[in-house]
């Protein structure tokens, strides 16, 4: 049975519940304030904790102190993976889009029959598990999957074939959205190791303070809070692959470190002084101008040649347009199995919509488009009326791709209707759209990334660029 955590400001509701799922076997805990609930989780989450954690997290919407979509986005800064019940007595079509676009698993509506949730869990439990498996299945597979048949997707598989099968580091680049993680585990999925781990750390995720730990361990003692050893990702990933996303956020200091297992494959944990032999194939991966980077003093020149002896640069959506509807199709067929409909076609409006749009997002901003129409969908089909042309950055007619498209959001948002520019600079109207969509999400920065059509990692680094303090 699952250990699961409740969070309702109703404290008699939240007794009910756990009376009627330890009925089913299950270990309950509740937390009448979300805020606790979030700092129970951060500490069962952090580096030294080997407590328990949560199998099923349920959640009430509406609560005073933070909202269930806003407690659902804080916790994914926690744990991606752990699913999320929603309940309401708001029921709308709205509310439940936000939710499930925010990751939610699904929802229920009070009041409701103790039997409905025990069964939502049950399916719940046993999506995890499907989840599980699959990731499991999907990271020992052979199958090299990369959707697109444009000439430079067709470069891009080539450059994997061709490199897969060496020691060799690679450096991929490319915009936000295109797919590099995908492409780091085609090359592990396509090499001699692909039955050995494939592990992969955000070094933009992850405190500067926690990353050195992460990356190579520690040992009892090492500082305030280390109750245990510690394995790190390159430990782990011995015989296999390591993934260093956003490689571009790593400290001078991690660099060098990191230079050292890229020259020697050894390193030590913190707190020991005994070195460790691995092998590890490293990829690396950026959406950051790293040489640009090397002349402001923030990366390493030596760190960056030893990294980029192999690089990939993976082209934006808007510059391979044959690609965005076999794309699109497989995303349909993606989100038939997870929600359970049968939509069997794009209408044409919608097809046009997404050809003549320049997709600053990539494949993940064409994911979220997909998604949310499915959400949506009734029938067969999905079309136009099922989002709202106006959350997307503008729809730059496909015949003037050559031209200065919007590659951000405040320059899409400020195109004038005869495609001049106003008078004040590209980095001063981005600066104020940040802002006035902070503003609309009342500060809120995972929604105001979601509007935006970027990472959190990535609207972080606009605010610190721009200057951008909270409720400016």
């Amino acid at each position: 049975m699952a250990l699961v955590f409740i969070v309702d400001d109703e404290e008699n509701m939240c007794k009910v519940l756990k009376f009627c799922l330890e009925e089913d076997g299950h270990e309950v805990r509740y937390f009448t304030d979300p805020i606790d609930a979030l700092a129970k989780l951060r500490d069962l989450y952090s580096i030294a904790s080997v407590r328990p954690r949560p199998e099923i997290i349920i959640s009430d919407l509406k609560m005073p102190k933070m909202d269930g979509i806003v407690f659902l986005s804080e916790l994914k800064k926690i744990d991606s993976q752990t699913p999320l019940i929603i309940m309401t007595a708001y029921a709308s079509v709205q509310n439940a889009v936000e939710a499930m676009k925010e990751g939610a698993f699904d929802y229920i509506l009070k009041p409701f029959e103790p039997d409905e949730l025990k069964l939502l869990i049950k399916k719940a439990l046993e999506h995890t598990r499907l989840i599980e498996e699959n990731a499991s299945l999907k990271s020992n597979s052979d199958e090299v999957d990369f959707i697109g048949s444009s000439p430079a997707i067709k470069n891009v598989l080539d450059m994997i074939t061709s490199v897969a099968n060496s020691k060799t580091t690679v450096l991929i680049t490319g915009e936000s959205g295109t797919g590099k993680e995908l492409v780091a585990r085609l090359i592990h999925n396509s090499s001699d190791r692909k039955k050995n781990p494939f592990i992969k750390i955000n070094c933009a995720a992850i405190p500067d303070t926690l990353l050195e730990s992460e990356l190579f361990g520690h040992k009892k003692g090492a500082f305030t809070g280390a109750t245990s050893d510690k394995i790190g990702k390159f430990e782990l990933a011995d015989n296999g692959t390591i993934f260093l996303d956003e490689i571009g956020d790593m400290n001078l200091n991690l660099q060098s470190k990191l230079l050292r297992i890229i020259q020697e494959r050894q390193f030590e944990k913190v707190g020991c002084n005994k070195s460790i032999t691995v092998d590890v194939r490293i990829i690396a991966a950026t959406n950051q101008n790293l040489q640009k980077m090397i002349t402001e003093g923030a990366f390493r020149e030596d760190l960056y040649y030893r990294l980029n002896v192999f690089p990939i640069k993976i082209p934006p959506l808007r510059e391979r347009k044959e690609d965005i509807l076999p794309i699109a199709e497989h995303f349909v067929k993606e989100f038939n199995c997870e929600f359970k409909k049968n939509v069997l076609k794009i209408s044409d409006e919608m097809k046009a919509f997404m050809l003549n749009y320049s997709f600053p997002g990539n494949v993940r901003e064409l994911s979220n488009m997909i998604e949310r129409a499915m959400i949506l969908a009734r029938g067969n089909e999905i079309n136009i009326s099922h989002f709202d042309k106006n959350d997307f950055y503008s729809s730059v007619p496909a015949e003037h791709a050559g031209e200065s498209q919007p590659h951000t959001a405040g320059e899409a948002h400020f195109k004038s209707g005869d495609g001049e520019m106003s008078d004040a600079s590209l980095e001063q109207i981005e600066r104020q759209h940040i802002i006035d969509i902070l503003k609309s999400t009342n500060w809120h920065k995972g929604r105001a990334a979601e509007i935006l059509k970027i990472d959190r990692s990535t609207l972080y680094r606009m605010l610190k660029k721009y200057n951008i303090t909270l409720k400016e």
